[in-house]
């Protein structure tokens, strides 16, 4: 029975994957119709499914940062329902409903992967889970590259920008930087993880493969891989923990002062960020004096409120736009929740940052920077935010009952083998 249920579990993970991927996919209509509304739909059903069938009673798992996300949640919903009846428009009301479904889909799988894996592995479980689910996204993520790429090559999709940008089969080069970045991160992932390395040269070609795409894609994408393998291959070797924290502490700080010494008008500064500067400062001049940042709008709602008031006062960027990204998960989740939902957003980090090793904070770190710039963590069904919260999710829960095996000093010294055999 664990055996099917784990092949379920498996299988479902990977319908969901590809149908995020599927909702990319702008050159066959029907299958971004496919994707957009079948991931939600199909964590819906999946959600329904465990809560009527599973037995979830069957062992204990501590979620340590549960408040916190309900915390996040009620906050986003609440501040979501009032915007709605006070301007009484809905047309931010599904993407805000829909945005806890994924968290709650992440986590029931996860939840259920660790009662399949845990007779098998005892205690290490949650890392292993993790390597099992990073494993599918490895899988699955080259399996569409392959077949989209043929597809596209085919159809003679024309796969660049105008700006020469490289937008692959989703035709976007953002996206399209997420995509193949998050393939980077997970083979980085299984070339350096401590439950077991794959040196193999297919992994290592993969990590050639992606970073290589990702230098022609976004200038964000090539920002998170560097970002990690700085992280990774530096930063983390370092064993005094004031050193490293010193160490990062004057990157930062020289990155700020290179800028200011360059002597950037604001022309200059708008230009470099892509508009992000005056985008970012008309969202804070906007929360600040309406609440100072106090409460929230629910997600995408204050977006729609600040294109609609700027269009016309000559930042072309604003002219151009049906829907305005804040480009920033940060100012996004601000605007969103408001101050308290950002705290406990860092506040799960710090949590989780703890029980992680060098490889996942490398990741992570990577994630968090690019993050800054883009809006993709208030997206929880795109790759990237996925690998994020899978990793988050997973460091996050506690088995309180597991059932000890005789096998786990076994695994302590046979990793591979039994990963393979299992």
């Amino acid at each position: 029975m664990d055996k099917l249920e784990r092949r379920v579990l498996e299988i479902s993970l990977i319908i969901f994957l590809t149908l995020v991927i599927m909702n990319s996919i702008k050159f066959i209509g029907i299958i971004t119709t496919l994707g957009s509304v079948g991931k939600l739909l199909f964590c819906l059903i999946f959600i329904l499914g465990v809560i009527l069938f599973v037995d979830r009673e069957k062992i204990k798992i501590k979620f340590l940062s549960k408040k916190e996300w309900i915390i996040m949640i009620s906050f986003l919903l609440l501040f979501t329902a009032s915007f709605t009846l006070i301007t009484n428009t809905r047309i931010n009301l599904l993407p805000n409903l829909a945005f806890p479904v994924y968290f709650i889909f992440y986590y029931f799988l996860i939840k259920l992967l660790i009662r399949v894996y845990q007779a098998k592995f005892g205690i290490k479980i949650t890392k292993v889970v993790q390597f099992k689910v990073l494993d599918i996204f490895r899988k699955t993520l080259f399996a569409n590259f392959l077949l989209w790429f043929a597809l596209a090559i085919v159809s003679g999709v024309n796969m660049y920008e105008t700006d020469g940008g490289f937008g692959g089969f989703f035709q976007d080069e953002i996206h399209f930087g997420f995509y193949v970045v998050t393939g980077f991160l997970v083979s980085f992932y299984f070339r350096y993880n401590t439950i077991s390395k794959d040196t193999s040269y297919f992994n290592l070609l993969l990590i050639l493969m992606y970073g290589g795409v990702a230098t022609l894609t976004s200038r964000n994408a090539f920002l998170i891989i560097v970002v990690a393998l700085i992280f990774y291959f530096g930063i983390s070797n370092i064993k005094n923990r004031f050193y490293r924290v010193s160490l990062s502490t004057l990157m930062i700080i020289g990155v700020i002062v290179g800028l200011i010494i360059q002597d950037f008008s604001e022309e200059d500064v708008i230009i470099l960020t892509s508009g992000r500067y005056q985008i970012w400062t008309l969202a804070f001049e906007e929360m600040f004096t309406k609440n100072f940042m106090l409460l929230g709008n629910g997600l995408f709602n204050l977006n729609d409120v600040i294109l609609r008031e700027n269009r016309g006062i000559g930042f072309y960027y604003l002219d151009t736009l049906e829907n305005l990204s804040f480009h920033s998960s940060y100012i996004e989740i601000l605007s969103g929740g408001g101050i308290v939902v950002l705290i406990c957003f860092f506040m799960v980090i710090s949590k989780t940052w703890k029980k992680l090793e060098p490889i996942e904070k490398s990741i992570l770190i990577g994630i968090l920077v690019g993050a800054t710039f883009e809006s993709f963590l208030v997206q929880p069904f795109m790759l990237i935010a996925s690998l994020f919260y899978v990793i988050i999710i997973s460091n996050n829960m506690e088995v309180k009952n597991f059932v000890k095996s005789t096998l786990e000093s076994d695994l302590q010294h046979h990793d591979k083998s039994m990963l393979k055999s299992y």
